[in-house]
């Protein structure tokens, strides 16, 4: 699908001491969990004191991706937050009556990696390491707790350690499907994608199905086919319904009715993107990712009653900085002062929180600071060391904002030009590359840039298109 027609608006340069006000989340869609939601939630929910280990990953029920933070994944086969608690309970007595028990210490990782990807809290990651590794202390050969290590790493946004792991897992098993699916998700947010397109292909011949082809959509959107990537996203959809219907899915529709939303936001389709994010909700109602999807809508839209509600039910979720902000400039364009402060500092908080925080939000709060509290010497440092860590498009991205913000254009233009080289075509990204080209007197070629990221309409967020056009 393409976006739908609209007239382009007049664009003004913007001023690199302009603040636009609303950071927007840069990794979307990153692939996550190499667990399968279905079978191994299954088996960890039952308390048992069993010591039958944790089935291994088929090539049939490879685990759909889900977004890092812990935003829009499929909820666990029968898996209420409730049971989930109750579940915890059982492993964790099972454990402190046998502390060799690595099926208990196994469960837990699954049951707390499981309970933080639906309610957003970090803190379930930490407790879902820490039991994963002793697992594999008890025993080190284990696939399941190996490929849990690998998946919880990716969460907290530790690529290269969930690479290492999974590579390593693979290497000893390569019937460890899961692990190649971690491998693959990994260098897309490395930014390795040659690799990770040759680890897809493989993956696909081994495991074709529905939580392939939507890797496959995130794959498309990084190297320039946001069109693609929405009809990936579709057919995925289309295969999981298909797999639902007939009783042989592991992941619940809804995640893949948000990747349809998502995409068809970011190709400009708000049409597509509300259909699709509201059959979300409609399968979860407390799926984050497609509440803070239909609230973008509704802001594009002009509805900002509505996506003020959208964004207060958010937060109240699951606190994150994006949503944080985003509804911090929305009640600052009605008036709201005092409410957007209370929200920006909100965000500043999160920041101070926990170390885990801070990686795991890192682009979003640095971003964040660039566009409300202006740039600094300090603020580039981190940027650099944040692309350097992960120099994926978004990665060099903040550095060209950064470099931008602080005047620095022909710096600016180095680091854009390589985020432009991937083929990407994102709204921000384009937004940016076309201010430092009219920062350094290439009018025309800004302005095109500039115009384009408009026209691709709900993918930039209102404060960003109010900056676009002066």
């Amino acid at each position: 699908m393409t976006a739908p027609a609209q007239s382009i608006p007049t664009v003004r340069p913007a001023r690199a001491d302009r603040r636009p006000r609303g950071p927007r989340t840069l990794g979307i869609l990153a692939a996550a969990a190499v667990i399968v939601a279905g079978s191994y939630l299954a088996s960890a929910l039952a308390p048992s004191g069993s010591t039958t280990e944790t089935p291994t990953p088929s090539a049939a029920t490879i685990a759909a991706p889900g977004e890092i933070s812990g935003v829009a994944v499929a909820g666990p086969s029968g898996g209420s937050l409730a049971q989930i608690d109750r579940s915890i309970a059982t492993w964790t007595k099972n454990l402190s009556a046998n502390p060799s028990d690595f099926i208990s210490a196994t469960n837990l990782a699954t049951l707390y990696h499981g309970r933080g990807r639906l309610s957003g809290d970090l803190g379930d990651q930490e407790r879902a390491l820490t039991a994963a590794r002793t697992a594999i202390a008890i025993a080190p050969t284990s696939g399941p707790a190996r490929a849990l290590e690998a998946a919880i790493l990716y969460t907290i946004h530790d690529f290269t350690g969930a690479l290492a792991a999974a590579e390593s897992l693979y290497r000893d098993d390569p019937a460890q499907l899961g692990a190649l699916s971690t491998i693959a998700d990994a260098k897309l947010e490395l930014g390795r994608l040659v690799e990770a397109r040759a680890d897809l292909e493989s993956l696909r011949l081994q495991a074709a199905g529905p939580a392939v082809d939507v890797r496959f959509a995130r794959l498309a959107f990084l190297t320039g086919a946001p069109a693609e990537a929405l009809r990936l996203a579709l057919g995925a959809r289309e295969g999981a319904a298909a797999a639902g219907a007939a009783g042989g899915s592991a992941t619940g529709i809804g995640f893949y009715q948000y990747a349809v939303g998502e995409y068809a936001r970011l190709a400009g389709d708000a049409v597509s993107a509300r259909a699709a994010y509201s059959a979300a909700v409609a399968e979860r109602s407390t799926d984050l990712g497609a509440i803070i999807g239909l609230a973008r809508i509704d802001a594009a839209e002009g509805r900002t009653p509505e996506a003020i509600a959208g964004l207060r039910q958010a937060v109240a979720i699951a606190p994150q900085p994006e949503s944080l902000a985003l509804l911090g400039d929305l009640l600052a364009a009605t008036g709201d002062a005092a409410g957007a402060a209370d929200q920006y500092a909100t965000v500043r908080l999160v920041a101070t929180l926990s170390e885990l925080t801070g990686t795991v939000y890192d682009r979003q709060l640095l971003l964040f600071e660039l566009d409300h509290g202006g740039a600094t010497a300090e603020l580039l440092a981190r940027a650099i060391t944040a692309s350097q860590a992960r120099p994926d498009a978004a990665g060099h991205d903040l550095v060209a904002w950064a470099n931008y913000r602080l005047g620095r254009f022909a710096e600016a233009k180095i680091a854009s030009d390589i985020a432009l080289a991937t083929g990407i075509v994102d709204a921000r990204i384009l937004l940016h590359a076309g201010f430092i080209e009219i920062a350094l007197g290439n009018g025309s070629a800004g302005e095109a840039l500039i115009r384009h990221a408009l026209a691709l309409g709900p993918a930039l967020d209102p404060a960003e298109r109010d900056e676009a056009r002066g």
